[in-house]
């Protein structure tokens, strides 16, 4: 994998220079060319082409074109070697490759944020380009990073991450490097450090960090403060005197690419501290009650609160019949989101996180504070989203009297069916 900046030379340096000199030293090379276009793609095959056509070239190599074709899209040379140009999603079938090069899969800034963009990118990635790859085959992703779940990010994810070699050049130097000190430009002949921070100020911090330091999550670009989570433990927590709130963003399906299920477990202080532990899960309808009643038992919360619409379309009808079956009728307290943005709503945590009232039980949040660091561009905000809830359902308990019962009777609980009236 090669991270660049844009504008930087990768596509010259890596999809027109290299295909020439690998087939200059091995005649007999399959390449497939990939981009967001068949376009792009054929025009950097056009380049490569015309390169091993050169004089200059074939002062250097002995591979020549082949006479019967030198198409842009499609040559082949006086070997077994072959070039092949297609655009991302297009079909592979009859080719084959010893060196596959993506470039640039995704066009812009609006396919980036498209989680079927990026999902069909990777789906294409998988069921064909990787399939057209020889047993002996080599593969160089070229990308300016767009989002932390691109297809180099999804990519990195997966059991055999390790066999990437990464190679990444951000455009100001973060560290020293081999040949440039932190705070160097990457190529100060053509952008020196002072038009790379005019840039930066042009577009903003967080399409800075992406396109040009190829890291989509950066501490300047992140709402979510590290700064903000205060860790405790759960023994001191069982220390204090709490009641204890549930709050689930449900997703009702269970395959791999939807949406998890996120739960949030507040406890609440009576200085209306939250302290917090979450979870995420893929699980059905069906999974979903029998979650809500495990919860039930081992939490003992107030109430468990789910999103309105979730909860009256997909799992009423099957919670009133168990609740019936099992005679156990917990607390459900519909969630309105009230027409408000979903981004509005987690943001209205903010104040919350920076007057120190959220505290994190250790050892409970870690999925929670990726969604955290990630957000608004990350590929999951489930926890978040449950998270956020909280601020509809939570009372803090007083210093006088049980509150278990006063919080009831305020929410109108019917004691005998545990339902909201």
């Amino acid at each position: 994998m090669i991270f660049l900046p844009p504008r930087h030379s990768k596509s010259e340096m890596v999809s027109i220079n290299f295909p020439a000199w690998a087939l200059g030293r091995d005649k007999d090379k399959s390449i497939i060319q990939a981009s967001y276009s068949a376009d792009l793609a054929t025009e950097f095959g056009r380049q490569s082409r015309n390169i091993v056509d050169s004089m200059e070239y074939k002062h250097i190599f002995d591979t020549t074109l082949a006479e019967d074709s030198q198409s842009k899209s499609t040559w082949s040379t006086n070997g077994r070697g072959r070039y092949n140009a297609l655009g991302v999603g297009g079909a592979a079938t009859g080719k084959g490759a010893d060196i596959l090069i993506i470039d640039d899969p995704i066009k812009n800034r609006k396919e980036a944020d498209s989680f079927l963009i990026r999902e069909n990118i990777y789906k294409w990635y998988q069921s064909t380009a990787r399939t057209r790859l020889s047993p002996s085959g080599a593969i160089i992703l070229c990308v300016t990073r767009w989002h932390d779940d691109d297809l180099a990010g999804r990519l990195l994810l997966e059991e055999n991450a390790k066999d990437w070699v990464v190679i990444s050049l951000p455009a100001i130097a973060e560290a020293d490097e081999e040949y440039r000190k932190a705070g160097e430009a990457l190529w100060p002949g053509q952008y020196d450090l002072n038009n790379l921070l005019k840039t930066k100020s042009d577009i903003g911090t967080y399409e800075w960090s992406s396109l040009f330091q190829q890291n989509p999550i950066s501490a300047g670009t992140q709402e979510f403060k590290k700064d903000y989570y205060k860790p405790i433990t759960l023994q001191e927590v069982k220390s204090k005197r709490t009641n204890c709130w549930i709050t689930i963003d449900p997703a009702v399906k269970e395959k791999d690419s939807a949406d998890y299920t996120g739960t949030v477990i507040n406890r609440v202080d009576m200085d209306n501290n939250w302290y917090v532990k979450s979870n995420r899960k893929r699980i059905d309808s069906a999974k979903l009650i029998d979650h809500i009643f495990d919860l039930w038992a081992i939490e003992q919360p107030e109430a468990i609160g789910i999103e309105e619409t979730t909860y009256y379309d997909a799992i009423y009808p099957f919670l009133k019949l168990e609740m019936i079956k099992r005679n156990i009728f917990p607390v459900i307290y519909p969630l309105k989101h009230h027409g408000t943005n979903k981004e509005l709503r987690i943001r209205a945590l903010l104040p919350r996180y920076e007057a120190g009232k959220i505290y994190h039980i250790m050892g409970e949040c870690e999925t929670l504070e990726e969604e955290e660091v990630r957000f608004p561009k990350g590929k999951n905000d489930d926890q978040l989203d449950a998270l956020a809830y909280q601020e509809q359902i939570i009372v803090a308990p007083q210093k006088e009297a049980t509150r278990y019962q006063e919080v009831r009777e305020q929410m109108q609980v019917d004691n005998r069916t545990g339902y909201i009236q």
